[in-house]
């Protein structure tokens, strides 16, 4: 996924132009039908970020305020969308 000192010789971003998994995939459709919502959620995650700085100093506490947020985004898509609807296994 990530470039080599032959990519850095052509210019090449890998991680820009090479999909880690092909369109032949037999699991690639489920998976890049979620990349529109993990994007989104990285940017939510941004947003509350001051100045691009995390909120907590070291791996553990900034692990926790990640672990917080997933949770509140979570929870609070839970409750816009209630789960009046079938199960998500039985709704796909």
């Amino acid at each position: 996924l990530h470039g080599n000192d032959e990519d850095r010789a052509r210019k090449l971003n890998r991680p820009e132009n090479v999909r880690p998994i092909p369109p032949t995939d037999p699991h690639f459709n489920v998976l890049f039908r979620q990349r529109n919502d993990a994007e989104s959620i990285n940017r939510a995650l941004d947003d509350t970020l001051h100045l691009r700085r995390a909120h907590s100093v070291g791996h553990r506490r900034q692990w926790l305020n990640l672990l917080g947020f997933a949770l509140m985004t979570n929870s609070l898509t839970l409750a816009e969308h209630g789960r009046a609807g079938p199960p998500l296994e039985q709704a796909a």
